[in-house]
């Protein structure tokens, strides 16, 4: 569908997310990177945003207009909170939308005031949700009953892998359509920047394992430490650091308290894309842990940049992978990890396939196909 074939005007929402810009996610990025190219095509596009993200609002980003609602800063209300702010707001103002798209299947309430309102939707599932170990079984049950229930009342549902596709097929009985997420350009980081960055996580270039990821156990970043340091990999010259320590629980804590041992460096979280680039540029080999989900956007943007992947050996990671990498089993990470100094170097397959696969341009295209009436028929350009 070319540019010149859409109509423009049309009124388009984008819900479920922090906001932009993007600061904080996948979906965030996505939401960032997808509006974008709506306002470019001539679509008059607004994103939600959350208060409680704490970030400075404003009413306009690069041509769309953004709207905010409070949220809440209790972390465990704060999705179905501002959800119900949001749908609200749409119902209220539902002359004034031609289309939504929601993300995440946690904002029923949202999602349900949309359907009241008659607006046309499209709602992007999140994955697997009520598999993580981090949920207690309140919010395990209502994942899974959400997901049920917009299965069964929602016209267009979007996966953002084939494996969750097949999943929403045999479980939900439901046809989804498949739109992964995209990859950008990696940007260029000037010499010194790129020395500075790595004197001060105190890394030699080509000298260090890289995991940058939520500390959730579903992401194995704890495994990760235990194997590195069973494999004895600090003796051979090499460290391990992770990225994403952030919320102070028992798990994460744990981690915390072994940086510095054995080679081990946990670091806070980071959103500045330049510093991620430079430690994905110059890390030995990236160790992707996160068991749950489809498509993951960290998972992308390692491929993009980093020469090595050993990665968890789940469907997901077969699918977004291919041969490209190398994989480990949750049970037996320490062999996998004796092993890491013997791959080869994988850069041309690694950026070969994602930059073949996944196109932010190609997954544009299909939500305006969903906007148009038609399938998403994600097709990326060859």
């Amino acid at each position: 569908m070319n540019a010149s074939d859409k109509p423009s005007g049309k009124m388009i929402a984008f819900c479920g997310t922090r906001g932009v810009p993007a600061n904080y996610g996948g979906f965030e990025t996505t939401v960032d990177e997808i509006s974008k190219r709506f306002v470019k095509s001539g679509y008059n596009c607004v994103v939600f945003c959350r208060e409680s993200a704490g970030r400075e609002m404003h009413k306009h980003n690069e041509g769309r207009r953004l709207v905010c609602v409070k949220g809440s800063f209790l972390r465990t209300l704060d999705t179905f909170v501002s959800a119900c702010q949001t749908g609200v707001h749409l119902l209220r103002h539902r002359r004034k939308y031609d289309y939504v798209f929601w993300f995440n299947n946690a904002n029923l309430p949202g999602i349900l005031c949309t359907l009241l309102a008659r607006l046309p939707m499209s709602v992007n599932t999140n994955g697997l949700e009520w598999r993580r170990r981090k949920w207690k079984r309140p919010f395990k049950v209502y994942y899974f009953f959400a997901s049920l229930i917009i299965a069964r009342l929602c016209r267009s549902v979007i996966s953002d892998s084939l494996g969750v596709q097949s999943f929403y097929k045999e479980v939900f009985g439901k046809d989804t359509h498949f739109v992964p997420y995209g990859i950008s350009q990696e940007r260029e980081v000037p010499p010194e920047k790129q020395s500075s960055v790595l004197d001060k996580y105190r890394l030699d270039s080509g000298r260090y394992l890289l995991q940058i990821t939520r500390f959730e156990p579903d992401n194995l970043p704890l495994e990760s430490v235990m194997a590195f340091r069973n494999a004895g990999l600090a003796q051979k010259g090499l460290k391990l650091l992770l990225v994403g320590y952030k919320e102070d629980h028992p798990y994460a804590r744990r981690i915390k308290a072994m940086s510095g041992m054995d080679g081990v460096l946990v670091a806070g979280a980071v959103y500045d894309a330049e510093v991620l680039s430079v430690l994905r540029r110059n890390c030995f080999c990236y160790v992707h842990g996160n068991m749950v989900g489809g498509t993951n956007p960290a998972l992308l943007e390692a491929m993009a940049a980093c020469p090595r992947i050993l990665a968890v050996d789940v469907e997901f990671s077969r699918e977004v992978l291919g041969d490209s990498a190398h994989f480990f089993s949750p049970h037996d990470m320490t062999a996998s990890f004796r092993k890491v100094m013997d791959y080869p170097d994988k850069t041309a397959l690694l950026q070969e396939r994602v930059h073949a696969r996944y196109q932010w341009d190609a997954v544009a295209e299909s939500y305006m196909r969903l906007v148009e009436g038609q399938p998403a028929d994600y097709s990326p350009s060859t």
